[in-house]
């Protein structure tokens, strides 16, 4: 079935059974009212430089770095390797629903459907023009949808297997995501739009971010009522997703390239939301009137003439937020006192921050995925990924049920771990 050219939008008179959104507003946990016009953050604060294993060691010598590149243990229960070879895999997601497939896409154009257990392949989705840049579950597994970097929509039905509906946005896709509680698929694009679109009858409607730039990246109430973007241009947004209305918007204080919203998390409470941005700070936004509270600098002196960026956050348990940058350094904030707890150099880029209460996994570039204790900072566990060349980490999910950690690779391939849940 192929929608690409839909003619009907959504209208405001059949919105009630997937639009219906409209309630009172989140209740708020102020912080001080003094941080409404917040200066950064700037503490004293303990570093904690990792030691651990053979290419963790601050005093090995460059050949001895050069070992990394080698091969070594490779702690995976499952090693999926059906996309091309050294062809990235960009992004996976788990089914929410029985945390038992997978989908991945990537650089050759191509998704898989794929069993957790096994890695046993139950579909392969192609007809691609570009490389897959997202996809995502329904919130009841019921469908699949992947999106390419040149416009390209597609959904399957995950029993049938067949494909029952396609769309092209015009514009370059920047992310996909699924409603949490309605069969409703969310699509930023490079030209500020954020798309909805019902599935499968593919009606739709627009918000444009009023940018040149892209929608970067996003965030879904837990009331599935409002979401929150943030662009390339710095801007900060609460959009209304029945009325189609933007709620608040954040500007940022400077209209240069190096401040754009490339991370983000919103706290359980549906209070704060974290954004981290290209000029390595994270914001903390007041959700109910988009007020900026705090603003943290996530680096140090000498960090300032590297390329740096603050690549994921994320609420951790007891009131506090963690930082990765891509240079290595996670920023361990305790939000309600605005100090720093801990700073952890591991010695990678990290590229994503899921954390679990006081448990916190990071995935990094040199293949490893390091489970800390937010509190102290202290190593708890550390997976590898068998080393050699391109072993890069691209993306990570937790599976609902916390027992397994799935990663997509650079060089093609896709790994499942066993958590150190019971």
């Amino acid at each position: 079935m192929d929608n690409s050219k839909p003619t009907t939008s959504i209208e405001d008179e059949n919105d009630e059974d997937e639009f219906a959104l409209l309630g009172d507003p989140v209740e708020v946990i102020e912080l001080d009212s003094s941080t409404a016009n917040a200066a950064p953050v700037e503490e004293p604060f303990d570093d904690l430089d990792l030691d651990h294993g053979d290419n963790l060691n601050d005093d090995e010598d460059e050949s001895d770095q050069m070992e990394q590149t080698e091969l070594e243990d490779d702690d995976a229960l499952i090693l999926f390797n059906k996309h091309e070879k050294s062809k990235s895999v960009f992004c996976l997601s788990v089914d929410p629903s029985t945390s038992t497939k997978v989908i991945s896409g990537g650089e050759d154009d191509k998704c898989f459907l794929w069993k957790i257990a096994d890695g046993e392949t139950l579909c392969e989705y192609n007809n691609f023009q570009d490389s897959i840049i997202d996809c995502c579950f329904s919130f009841d597994s019921k469908y699949v949808c992947a999106g390419d970097m040149g416009g390209q929509l597609r959904c399957w039905d995950v029993n049938s297997k067949e494909e029952i509906w396609s769309f092209h946005t015009g514009s370059d896709i920047e992310l996909l995501r699924f409603h949490p509680s309605a069969h409703i698929l969310l699509c930023g694009t490079n030209d500020s739009q954020l798309w909805l679109f019902k599935i499968p009858s593919g009606e739709y409607k627009t918000m444009h971010g009023a940018t040149d730039k892209s929608l970067l990246t996003l965030s879904i109430l837990s009331n599935g009522k409002q979401c929150i973007c943030g662009y390339g241009s710095g801007q900060i947004k609460m959009w209304d997703l029945k009325q189609c209305q933007t709620v608040w918007q954040y500007d940022p204080t400077t209209t240069d390239d190096n401040n754009q919203i490339i991370s983000m998390c919103v706290n359980d409470e549906n209070s704060l939301v974290a954004c981290g941005s290209t000029d390595v700070t994270c914001r903390i936004i007041n959700i109910t009137n988009g007020k900026l509270l705090t603003l943290f600098n996530c680096f140090l002196e000498e960090d300032e003439k590297v390329d740096n960026s603050v690549e994921s956050v994320t609420f951790g348990g007891e009131n506090l937020l963690i930082c990765g940058t891509v240079i290595g350094h996670l920023f361990i904030w305790d939000v309600n006192s605005k100090q720093i707890r801990t700073r952890i150099n591991t010695n990678s880029g990290i590229v994503k921050c899921i954390s679990d209460s006081t448990s916190l996994y990071t995935a990094c570039l040199d293949g490893h995925i390091k489970l800390f204790d937010v509190r102290n900072g202290e190593l708890l566990k550390e997976w590898k990924s068998g080393g050699g060349n391109d072993c890069q980490i691209l993306n990570m999910v937790i599976t609902n049920d916390k027992q397994h950690i799935l990663c997509s690779y650079s060089q093609g391939t896709c790994r499942i771990f066993k958590t150190n849940k019971t």
